[in-house]
């Protein structure tokens, strides 16, 4: 009986340390998480405030040449219906292609 009483000692230390070391990692493992999330959430705010400065920056430029566009056509109208022909034509090519 002294024999078993031995091995089963053993191995109810070498579980302990095997969960011990367990323990350990997910520890670990929790604090890398964190630490990714955070990195992950900065980046993500970065990110939005990039497409929000370009989105703003698309719609000056955009109220900007209104008027100059306008302009443009009412000076050479045949060449703005002939462009405005070209541009639904590439645009229906590529929304309405199967």
């Amino acid at each position: 009986m002294g024999i078993f009483r031995r091995n089963s000692r053993k191995q109810a230390n070498r579980i302990a340390a095997q969960l011990e070391e367990l323990q350990s990692q997910l520890s670990s493992l929790r604090k890398d998480a964190r630490h990714l999330t955070d990195g992950l959430s900065k980046t993500a705010g970065v990110a939005m405030d990039t497409a929000e400065a370009a989105y703003q920056g698309v719609g000056k430029w955009t109220s900007d040449n209104v008027d100059s566009v306008c302009e443009w056509g009412r000076d050479q109208p045949l060449t703005a219906c002939l462009v405005s022909l070209g541009v639904g034509a590439i645009l229906g090519a590529i929304f309405l292609r199967r």
